[in-house]
Protein backbone atom coordinates (compact mmCIF):
# COMPACT_ATOMS: atom_id res chain seq x y z
CA UNK A 1 0.00 0.00 0.00
CA UNK A 2 2.79 2.21 0.81
CA UNK A 3 4.66 1.82 -2.43
CA UNK A 4 1.38 2.43 -4.23
CA UNK A 5 1.18 5.68 -2.53
CA UNK A 6 4.89 6.35 -3.50
CA UNK A 7 4.50 5.65 -6.75
CA UNK A 8 0.58 7.65 -6.98
CA UNK A 9 2.70 10.86 -5.98
CA UNK A 10 5.56 10.08 -8.57
CA UNK A 11 3.19 10.15 -10.86
CA UNK A 12 1.33 13.33 -10.01
CA UNK A 13 3.94 15.58 -9.34
CA UNK A 14 6.58 14.72 -11.47
CA UNK A 15 4.59 15.93 -14.86
CA UNK A 16 4.08 19.07 -12.98
CA UNK A 17 7.73 19.59 -11.89
CA UNK A 18 8.73 19.41 -15.60
CA UNK A 19 6.06 21.75 -16.63
CA UNK A 20 7.53 24.10 -14.24
CA UNK A 21 11.00 23.82 -14.88
CA UNK A 22 10.80 23.94 -18.76
CA UNK A 23 10.08 27.39 -18.80
CA UNK A 24 13.78 27.85 -17.36
CA UNK A 25 16.56 27.85 -19.32
CA UNK A 26 17.97 24.00 -19.23
CA UNK A 27 21.57 22.48 -19.95
CA UNK A 28 21.00 22.24 -23.80
CA UNK A 29 20.01 26.16 -24.01
CA UNK A 30 22.07 27.35 -21.07
CA UNK A 31 25.23 25.81 -23.49
CA UNK A 32 23.54 27.36 -26.97
CA UNK A 33 23.55 30.83 -24.95
CA UNK A 34 27.26 30.32 -23.46
CA UNK A 35 28.34 29.74 -27.00
CA UNK A 36 26.56 32.68 -28.24
CA UNK A 37 27.02 35.32 -25.87
CA UNK A 38 30.78 33.93 -25.31
CA UNK A 39 30.77 34.27 -29.49
CA UNK A 40 29.58 37.80 -29.37
CA UNK A 41 31.34 38.83 -25.98
CA UNK A 42 35.48 38.16 -28.18
CA UNK A 43 34.15 39.53 -31.76
CA UNK A 44 32.35 42.76 -30.09
CA UNK A 45 35.18 43.59 -28.20
CA UNK A 46 37.80 43.14 -30.51
CA UNK A 47 36.13 44.73 -33.33
CA UNK A 48 34.95 47.28 -31.60
CA UNK A 49 38.42 48.11 -30.39
CA UNK A 50 39.94 48.04 -33.61
CA UNK A 51 37.03 50.24 -35.54
CA UNK A 52 37.76 52.40 -32.48
CA UNK A 53 42.03 52.72 -33.45
CA UNK A 54 41.19 53.12 -37.50
CA UNK A 55 38.72 55.90 -36.66
CA UNK A 56 41.31 57.66 -33.76
CA UNK A 57 44.02 57.29 -36.86
CA UNK A 58 42.16 58.40 -39.70
CA UNK A 59 39.85 61.04 -37.50
CA UNK A 60 37.28 60.93 -39.84
CA UNK A 61 34.85 63.54 -38.92
CA UNK A 62 32.22 62.53 -41.71
CA UNK A 63 28.42 61.78 -40.98
CA UNK A 64 28.60 58.30 -41.46
CA UNK A 65 31.98 58.01 -38.84
CA UNK A 66 29.60 60.10 -36.43
CA UNK A 67 26.54 57.51 -36.19
CA UNK A 68 29.13 54.53 -36.51
CA UNK A 69 30.64 55.94 -33.60
CA UNK A 70 26.79 55.71 -31.74
CA UNK A 71 26.65 52.24 -32.70
CA UNK A 72 30.15 51.28 -31.20
CA UNK A 73 29.11 53.34 -28.05
CA UNK A 74 26.09 51.01 -27.62
CA UNK A 75 27.80 48.11 -28.50
CA UNK A 76 30.41 48.98 -25.96
CA UNK A 77 27.17 48.95 -23.35
CA UNK A 78 25.99 45.94 -24.55
CA UNK A 79 29.34 43.76 -24.13
CA UNK A 80 30.13 45.33 -20.44
CA UNK A 81 26.47 43.51 -19.94
CA UNK A 82 27.09 40.38 -21.19
CA UNK A 83 29.87 38.61 -18.68
CA UNK A 84 26.90 39.33 -15.70
CA UNK A 85 24.38 37.29 -19.00
CA UNK A 86 27.36 34.52 -19.00
CA UNK A 87 27.80 34.00 -15.48
CA UNK A 88 24.33 33.44 -15.04
CA UNK A 89 24.27 30.94 -17.37
CA UNK A 90 27.11 28.97 -16.46
CA UNK A 91 26.59 29.24 -12.63
CA UNK A 92 22.34 28.75 -13.28
CA UNK A 93 21.65 31.23 -10.88
CA UNK A 94 21.48 35.10 -10.58
CA UNK A 95 23.27 36.50 -7.51
CA UNK A 96 23.10 40.18 -8.31
CA UNK A 97 19.88 41.05 -7.15
CA UNK A 98 16.63 41.94 -8.40
CA UNK A 99 17.37 45.88 -9.91
CA UNK A 100 20.55 44.21 -11.61
CA UNK A 101 18.67 41.54 -13.53
CA UNK A 102 16.18 44.26 -14.85
CA UNK A 103 18.87 46.48 -15.76
CA UNK A 104 21.11 43.21 -17.52
CA UNK A 105 17.70 42.32 -19.26
CA UNK A 106 16.29 45.81 -20.01
CA UNK A 107 19.75 46.98 -21.69
CA UNK A 108 20.01 43.86 -24.61
CA UNK A 109 16.51 45.81 -25.48
CA UNK A 110 18.17 49.24 -25.36
CA UNK A 111 20.50 48.40 -27.83
CA UNK A 112 18.85 46.61 -30.59
CA UNK A 113 16.10 49.24 -30.57
CA UNK A 114 18.55 52.07 -30.70
CA UNK A 115 20.84 50.22 -33.05
CA UNK A 116 17.90 49.46 -35.66
CA UNK A 117 17.54 53.26 -35.38
CA UNK A 118 21.10 54.50 -36.15
CA UNK A 119 21.08 51.57 -38.84
CA UNK A 120 18.27 53.07 -40.24
CA UNK A 121 19.58 56.76 -40.09
CA UNK A 122 22.53 55.44 -42.11
CA UNK A 123 20.69 53.56 -45.06
CA UNK A 124 18.33 56.81 -45.33
CA UNK A 125 20.82 59.16 -45.35
CA UNK A 126 22.80 57.45 -48.02
CA UNK A 127 19.24 56.93 -50.02
CA UNK A 128 18.72 60.51 -49.81
CA UNK A 129 22.27 61.62 -51.03
CA UNK A 130 21.43 59.34 -54.18
CA UNK A 131 17.96 60.61 -55.34
CA UNK A 132 19.79 64.26 -54.69
CA UNK A 133 17.22 65.05 -51.94
CA UNK A 134 20.03 66.22 -49.75
CA UNK A 135 23.57 67.55 -50.85
CA UNK A 136 26.40 66.64 -48.86
CA UNK A 137 27.69 70.11 -49.12
CA UNK A 138 24.79 71.37 -47.02
CA UNK A 139 25.42 68.85 -44.49
CA UNK A 140 27.74 69.78 -41.19
CA UNK A 141 29.14 67.50 -38.69
CA UNK A 142 27.17 69.23 -36.41
CA UNK A 143 23.73 68.44 -37.71
CA UNK A 144 24.66 64.53 -36.98
CA UNK A 145 25.85 65.60 -33.69
CA UNK A 146 22.58 67.12 -33.06
CA UNK A 147 20.45 64.54 -34.47
CA UNK A 148 22.64 62.05 -32.21
CA UNK A 149 21.63 64.20 -28.83
CA UNK A 150 18.31 64.00 -30.19
CA UNK A 151 18.22 60.24 -30.89
CA UNK A 152 19.50 59.88 -27.22
CA UNK A 153 17.68 62.13 -25.21
CA UNK A 154 14.00 60.68 -26.59
CA UNK A 155 15.02 57.44 -26.37
CA UNK A 156 15.73 58.06 -22.64
CA UNK A 157 13.26 59.82 -21.44
CA UNK A 158 11.27 56.79 -22.98
CA UNK A 159 13.14 53.99 -21.57
CA UNK A 160 14.18 55.26 -18.26
CA UNK A 161 10.57 55.73 -17.39
CA UNK A 162 9.30 52.44 -18.87
CA UNK A 163 12.50 50.82 -17.00
CA UNK A 164 11.71 51.90 -13.43
CA UNK A 165 8.03 51.97 -13.60
CA UNK A 166 7.23 49.32 -15.70
CA UNK A 167 9.74 47.07 -17.13
CA UNK A 168 9.70 43.38 -14.45
CA UNK A 169 8.10 44.82 -11.79
CA UNK A 170 5.50 41.74 -11.19
CA UNK A 171 6.34 41.01 -7.33
CA UNK A 172 6.82 37.14 -8.31
CA UNK A 173 10.29 37.87 -9.99
CA UNK A 174 11.62 39.11 -6.79
CA UNK A 175 10.84 35.67 -5.57
CA UNK A 176 13.19 33.48 -7.65
CA UNK A 177 17.18 33.28 -8.06
CA UNK A 178 16.10 32.80 -11.64
CA UNK A 179 16.74 35.84 -14.32
CA UNK A 180 15.32 37.43 -17.86
CA UNK A 181 12.06 35.93 -17.80
CA UNK A 182 10.22 38.66 -18.09
CA UNK A 183 7.60 37.03 -19.80
CA UNK A 184 4.76 37.30 -17.64
CA UNK A 185 4.42 40.99 -18.35
CA UNK A 186 2.98 39.61 -21.93
CA UNK A 187 -0.36 38.86 -19.96
CA UNK A 188 -0.89 42.39 -19.77
CA UNK A 189 -2.60 44.04 -22.73
CA UNK A 190 -0.36 47.25 -23.10
CA UNK A 191 2.60 45.34 -23.23
CA UNK A 192 1.24 43.34 -26.18
CA UNK A 193 0.32 46.24 -27.39
CA UNK A 194 3.76 47.50 -27.53
CA UNK A 195 5.15 44.54 -28.66
CA UNK A 196 2.59 44.26 -32.26
CA UNK A 197 3.48 48.06 -32.49
CA UNK A 198 7.04 47.89 -32.37
CA UNK A 199 6.93 44.61 -34.27
CA UNK A 200 4.59 46.14 -37.29
CA UNK A 201 6.77 49.41 -37.25
CA UNK A 202 9.97 47.65 -37.68
CA UNK A 203 9.15 45.12 -40.24
CA UNK A 204 7.35 47.81 -42.79
CA UNK A 205 10.37 50.04 -41.80
CA UNK A 206 12.76 47.37 -42.97
CA UNK A 207 10.44 45.71 -45.93
CA UNK A 208 10.03 49.31 -47.60
CA UNK A 209 13.98 49.95 -47.20
CA UNK A 210 14.80 47.01 -48.15
CA UNK A 211 12.84 47.23 -51.71
CA UNK A 212 14.00 50.84 -52.41
CA UNK A 213 17.92 49.73 -51.64
CA UNK A 214 17.72 46.85 -54.06
CA UNK A 215 16.29 48.93 -56.27
CA UNK A 216 18.87 51.33 -56.16
CA UNK A 217 21.74 48.71 -56.34
CA UNK A 218 20.50 47.31 -59.57
CA UNK A 219 20.28 50.57 -60.97
CA UNK A 220 24.17 51.19 -60.31
CA UNK A 221 24.73 47.69 -61.52
CA UNK A 222 23.14 48.49 -65.24
CA UNK A 223 24.71 52.13 -65.14
CA UNK A 224 28.09 50.81 -64.01
CA UNK A 225 28.36 47.82 -65.29
CA UNK A 226 31.24 45.98 -64.75
CA UNK A 227 33.25 48.23 -62.98
CA UNK A 228 31.07 49.06 -60.63
CA UNK A 229 33.14 48.77 -57.96
CA UNK A 230 35.75 51.10 -59.08
CA UNK A 231 32.92 53.62 -57.94
CA UNK A 232 32.44 54.99 -54.29
CA UNK A 233 28.60 55.61 -55.00
CA UNK A 234 28.28 51.89 -55.43
CA UNK A 235 30.33 51.09 -52.80
CA UNK A 236 28.31 53.04 -49.90
CA UNK A 237 25.04 51.44 -51.09
CA UNK A 238 26.39 48.38 -50.80
CA UNK A 239 27.51 49.15 -47.33
CA UNK A 240 23.79 50.63 -46.95
CA UNK A 241 23.03 47.12 -47.49
CA UNK A 242 24.63 45.14 -45.28
CA UNK A 243 23.28 47.12 -42.35
CA UNK A 244 19.79 45.97 -43.56
CA UNK A 245 21.06 42.71 -44.06
CA UNK A 246 22.11 42.73 -40.24
CA UNK A 247 18.79 43.94 -39.18
CA UNK A 248 17.08 41.06 -41.29
CA UNK A 249 19.35 38.67 -39.87
CA UNK A 250 19.73 39.32 -36.25
CA UNK A 251 17.14 41.61 -35.46
CA UNK A 252 13.89 40.52 -37.12
CA UNK A 253 13.93 36.56 -36.55
CA UNK A 254 13.41 37.28 -32.71
CA UNK A 255 10.28 40.02 -33.68
CA UNK A 256 8.65 37.11 -35.79
CA UNK A 257 8.96 34.68 -32.90
CA UNK A 258 7.65 37.37 -31.12
CA UNK A 259 4.34 37.37 -32.75
CA UNK A 260 4.26 33.59 -32.41
CA UNK A 261 5.39 33.93 -28.92
CA UNK A 262 2.81 36.23 -27.54
CA UNK A 263 -0.24 34.54 -29.09
CA UNK A 264 0.89 31.10 -28.07
CA UNK A 265 2.48 31.49 -24.99
CA UNK A 266 0.88 29.73 -22.18
CA UNK A 267 3.35 29.63 -18.46
CA UNK A 268 1.90 25.59 -18.24
CA UNK A 269 1.28 24.15 -21.61
CA UNK A 270 3.64 26.40 -24.01
CA UNK A 271 6.18 27.55 -21.26
CA UNK A 272 9.12 26.14 -24.04
CA UNK A 273 8.34 28.82 -25.82
CA UNK A 274 10.42 30.58 -23.27
CA UNK A 275 13.63 28.87 -24.25
CA UNK A 276 12.95 29.78 -28.17
CA UNK A 277 12.62 33.25 -27.30
CA UNK A 278 15.68 33.48 -24.84
CA UNK A 279 17.67 32.08 -27.83
CA UNK A 280 15.96 34.61 -30.49
CA UNK A 281 17.12 37.50 -28.18
CA UNK A 282 20.70 36.76 -27.70
CA UNK A 283 20.24 36.09 -31.54
CA UNK A 284 19.91 39.97 -31.82
CA UNK A 285 23.46 40.82 -30.21
CA UNK A 286 25.40 39.00 -32.85
CA UNK A 287 24.86 42.44 -34.79
CA UNK A 288 27.81 43.66 -32.29
CA UNK A 289 29.75 41.43 -34.91
CA UNK A 290 29.48 43.83 -37.39
CA UNK A 291 32.51 45.77 -36.73
CA UNK A 292 34.48 42.78 -37.30
CA UNK A 293 32.84 42.25 -41.07
CA UNK A 294 33.95 45.67 -41.80
CA UNK A 295 37.60 44.98 -40.62
CA UNK A 296 37.79 41.95 -41.73
CA UNK A 297 37.46 43.22 -45.39
CA UNK A 298 33.11 41.56 -45.95
CA UNK A 299 32.96 45.30 -46.93
CA UNK A 300 35.38 47.14 -48.14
Amino acid sequence: MQVQSVDLINKTTLPNASNTDVGHCNAHCRMVLITLYGMVLLGGITGTAWMSCLMFKRNNQSMIATIVLNIMVLHTILLFSLPFRLSYYVLNVWEFGPFSCRLVSSIIYFHMYFTFVFYVAIVILRLLLYFKKLQMQKLQKCHVVVFSIIIWTVGGLIFLPFFFLQYGIDPSYLEQAQCFEFHKDLNQGKFIILNYSIIVIMITTVMTLFLIQMGVIVQLIKALWPDMWAHQEYRAQIKSFFFLLVIVVCFIPHHAFRVHFIQNYSEIENSELVLYNEIFVALTTVCCLDMLCFIGGVIH
